[in-house]
């Protein structure tokens, strides 16, 4: 049962990961003069667009992987 507390404690870690990442926002503006126009401002993720794809991508794999073990070691222990 400690391997399935484990892999429970992965898929959580894992998870907390992946949002962090993509939650955690940066923003920034570009200020026109003034009578010029309107400032510009733009956000994103802090990691950045493509790195936030590959975050999630691994992360997804993970938490498939933690999963799977979770099933096979619970079905183990209940033979």
């Amino acid at each position: 049962m400690n391997r399935v507390a484990a892999w429970y404690a992965v898929t959580v870690v894992t998870i907390v990961i992946v949002l962090f990442c993509a939650l955690y926002q940066v923003g920034s503006c570009a200020d026109a003069a003034r009578g010029d126009g309107e400032s510009v401002c733009t956000s994103g993720p802090a990691v950045g667009v493509p790195a936030l794809w590959s975050i999630v991508v691994v992360g997804a794999s993970v938490v498939a992987v933690a999963i799977w073990q979770i099933i096979r070691n619970t079905r183990r222990t209940h033979r």
